[in-house]
Parts: C-alpha cells; sequence; structure tokens
C-alpha cells in the first residue's frame, strides 16, 4: 500500500533523513517513534508533498490516488467558527447528512465554537476535517501529545475505527504508553535511517515468559519444582519460561508455584520487549 524507498533530506547545517525506506501494509496501522528533533515530522511532510525529499520516492498503490489525509500535530483552525460551520466550510457545500456523519464519527457535537473546545476535541476536529477528503491512507503527526489519558483513549478508538474500515494509518510518535496495543509494526527513526523495524502483533504472539518481580528473594528451588526453565536477572527479579506445546498446563502449574511462595510478587510482565523497551534500546 505505502513505499518509502531512501528518503534523504538536509537543511543548511544538518542532514536530518538519511535514507529512510519502510513499507505499510493495506489496512494497517504503522507507528513512526523517534526522539523529538529525529525528522519524523519532516518525513511526514515529505510523504504529503507539503515538502521535497532531496532524493528518494514515496508510492502509494493504485487505489490510493491521490487520497491521503494529513493531520499535523497542532492543527490551526478558524476560531470564530462553530464545529459544524467549519465542516461545511470544508465540504464546500452546505451537506447536513455528510456532515453529521463525521461529527458522529468523532464523537463531537455541532454548534460547539472552536474556541471553547479542549486538546483533545481539537485533536477529533482535526481527524473529522482529515475525513472530509474519504482519505485510504491517513498520516497524522504525534496525535496523542499533550492530552490527558481520556483523551488519548478517544484518540485511539478512532484510529482503530478507522483500521476497521481497511483505511492504512502512518502515525508518528515519541509517546509510546498506547501504541503497543493498537500498532501493526513499528518503525524506529534515529540518526536520519529506520534503526530498527518491529512486528507489533509478533511480537504479542511469541511471548513464553513473564518477568516477576518480588518484594523479598524467592525460593528458586521450591519454584523449580514447577517451573523447569528460571533466569535470574537480580536477587529480586526472575525470568519463567512457559511450555508454548503445552501452554496452559504450564501456566497452571507456574501459578501454582507462585502461590506456594512466601515471598509477596510486587509486579508481573511479559518477557515480551515493550515499544518504550525497544526505544531506549534503539533511540537513546
Amino acid at each position: 500500500m505505502v513505499q518509502v524507498e531512501n528518503i534523504q533530506k538536509a537543511f543548511p547545517g544538518k542532514e536530518v533523513l538519511k535514507g529512510v525506506s519502510f513499507q505499510v501494509d493495506e489496512g494497517s496501522i504503522y507507528g513512526l517513534i523517534g526522539k523529538n528533533g529525529a525528522g519524523k515530522t519532516t518525513l511526514m511532510k515529505i510523504m504529503t508533498d507539503l515538502l521535497s525529499a532531496d532524493s528518494g520516492h514515496v508510492y502509494y498503490g493504485e487505489k490510493v490516488g491521490d487520497k491521503v489525509g494529513y493531520l499535523p500535530d497542532l492543527p490551526s483552525f478558524y476560531e470564530y467558527l462553530t464545529t459544524d460551520e467549519y465542516l461545511d466550510f470544508l465540504l464546500f457545500e452546505k451537506n447536513p447528512i455528510r456532515r453529521q456523519k463525521l461529527l458522529d464519527f468523532v464523537g463531537l457535537a455541532p454548534n460547539l465554537r472552536i474556541k471553547t473546545l479542549s486538546r483533545g476535541m481539537r485533536q477529533r476536529l482535526g481527524l473529522a476535517a482529515v475525513l472530509v477528503g474519504d482519505p485510504r491512507v491517513i498520516l497524522l503527526d504525534e496525535p496523542t501529545s499533550a492530552l490527558d489519558p481520556a483523551g488519548r483513549n478517544d484518540v485511539k478508538d478512532l484510529l482503530m475505527k478507522l483500521k476497521s474500515e481497511g483505511r492504512t494509518i502512518i502515525l508518528s510518535t515519541h509517546i509510546l504508553a498506547d501504541m503497543d496495543s493498537i500498532c501493526d509494526k513499528a518503525g524506529f527513526l534515529h540518526n536520519g535511517v529506520i534503526a530498527k523495524e518491529v512486528d507489533v502483533k509478533q511480537l504479542q504472539e511469541t511471548a513464553t515468559g513473564l518477568i516477576l518481580h518480588f518484594a523479598t528473594a524467592p525460593n528458586l528451588l521450591s519454584l523449580s519444582k514447577y517451573v523447569p526453565q528460571i533466569y535470574k536477572k537480580d536477587d529480586l527479579t526472575i525470568k519463567v519460561v512457559i511450555d508454548e506445546s503445552q501452554k496452559p498446563e504450564s501456566q497452571k502449574k507456574l501459578f501454582q508455584g507462585l502461590a506456594a511462595q512466601t515471598a509477596e510478587i510486587t509486579s508481573i510482565r511479559s518477557a515480551t520487549p515493550s515499544l518504550d523497551q525497544i526505544f531506549q534500546e534503539v533511540c537513546v
């Protein structure tokens, strides 16, 4: 669906993109992850023809054509308009049915003065504006930046709805708390290139172990009777490996062993690295 090939871009005194390449499957969500200043916004502007690349190409599938939508990190509006007036302006005509469908989709009421909207509501109005052209590919620059948890959840829900309609979404971010749950793939932009790319769903599906943290040192000899593979990370942290071929039975034995422990368990998490952990390894 979307193919980015060897995009390079330099500004006076700084080479920002040194050969960025990646591919995004149709109907999927791709997370473009990197620190502030890594070149994410520059790349997105090149992908939407708002900025020219020094070299390289961006290809969209035949079904996409020019139906590409872009929402910048700080969308601007005519503050004196209401939500419905703004969409009427973008639709080039009064189309109350289409306008109401857009407002319903993003969960906004009509007749709301834009200057009174919260940051999260503005993001939703921005998405409605992007959808006016019915794009097949949507690029979002930092869509959850500066939003509170409720606002981030609203945006996540909207992205999943858009994906369910078969749209392809590319979003840039440096905030990774929510990306594990919505991205299909993620590319880490560092030093002007995609330094690492991961299949997020595959990472989750191939998880075979758990990381356990205890308040006091656990009894590993006792636990080894229930779990054959234990790796000690430090005095209070261990990794246990689950037998995937007998997963239900293996999990049952693990929790029997944990129940027999006298040491308090303070946390349990998947051994699969999170996007945040990969970000720390690759981009910091």
